[in-house]
């Protein structure tokens, strides 16, 4: 999380954090992630070496949890959902508009 502390910052009052294990104390509170593009944008110079690796249209499918607010409606909203998001990555700003 301090590696991503610029960005989790305007998450913070949505970060889960998970202090116990079954009847154990962890040493160390554990931050849930509260969002994914952290950790997939380092990922881009990897995957993209030259303009023949454009466009880079991505999916993703992850389970995030945040403390949005204090009282959940069933069926509605709840702390934990499904989240889908693209990333991508395009040659041009016309070729990412079309």
């Amino acid at each position: 999380l301090t590696k991503e502390k610029d960005h989790v910052e305007g998450f913070a009052p949505e970060v889960a954090w998970v202090t116990k294990s079954g009847d154990s104390e962890l040493k160390e509170p554990i931050a849930i992630r509260p969002t994914s593009e952290t950790v997939m944008y380092p990922y881009y110079s990897q995957w993209i070496r030259s303009h023949r690796d454009l466009p880079l249209k991505l999916n993703q499918w992850c389970n995030v949890v945040r403390w949005e607010f204090s009282y959940p409606t069933p069926f509605i909203r709840t702390r934990e959902f499904l989240w889908q998001e693209g990333h991508t990555a395009f040659a041009t700003r016309l070729e990412a508009e079309e």
